[in-house]
């Protein structure tokens, strides 16, 4: 990475900004938030609401502040990476703590509507994660810092880290809305392969979801 850029781990002061992060990521390059979508909730109140998961402080899952790496230009965050050991705490599932995390923090009448439409969503939620893999989940760099191999970096970084927590690990997982393309392209350059596409044929799930199909990639480190 050229030298004016850094990565760090991500710490509770930076809980703000990792929050805009998992916003930025889950539109993947639309205006449709579907998490705000689903349960009905406005933008502004998922950040709200996302920061509050984020303090908890679960390790494990996508809403954990030690799953990020953050990239900075100077002393500006410019990027951010999620990444964990599936089970590795207390044997686990992210999707649990995630789910867990949910139902604890959102509102209950929020989490009622969202009852209805979860046998048209749940395909799209629910992506395999086999124990012991790599999970990356969230990234997203600032358009004014994009071309830099910040992402590429990040990976690096993760998967370095990976190594450090469990030797063992050798497989990296993640997945991408398959209408961006190019971000799909630029993992396969990295040595990621297609392993299984996730659709959804009710045309409905794109008032709540950028996009129908989710492609699952892994690579072997």
């Amino acid at each position: 990475m050229e030298s004016e850029y850094s990565i760090r781990k991500a710490t509770i002061k930076d809980v703000d900004f990792l929050a805009e992060v998992i916003i930025g990521a889950e539109k993947s390059l639309t205006n449709n938030l579907g998490i705000a979508n689903f349960f009905e909730l406005t933008e502004e109140k998922v950040k709200e609401l996302i920061i509050a998961m984020l303090e908890e402080e679960v390790d494990g899952c996508d809403f954990s502040i030690s799953s990020f790496f953050i990239a900075f230009y100077g002393e500006k965050p410019v990027g951010a990476l999620g990444g964990w050991i599936e089970g590795y705490f207390d044997g686990m599932s992210s999707n649990l703590l995630k789910s867990n995390l949910i139902s604890f923090n959102f509102p209950k009448e929020n989490l009622q509507k969202a009852q209805g439409k979860m046998d048209m969503i749940k395909e799209m939620l629910h992506i395999e994660r086999p124990m012991g893999t790599y999970q990356l989940e969230y990234v997203y760099v600032d358009s004014d810092h994009r071309g830099k191999r910040i992402t590429q970096q990040l990976m690096d970084v993760h998967l370095a880290y990976a190594k450090q927590m469990d030797p063992n690990v050798t497989k990296a997982q993640l997945s991408c809305f398959e209408n961006n393309e190019s971000i799909i392209r630029a993992h396969e350059r990295n040595g990621y392969q297609r392993i299984k596409r996730y659709v959804c044929d009710n045309e409905d799930i794109l008032k709540y979801l950028p996009f129908n199909v989710k492609v699952l990639l892994e690579k072997t480190f």
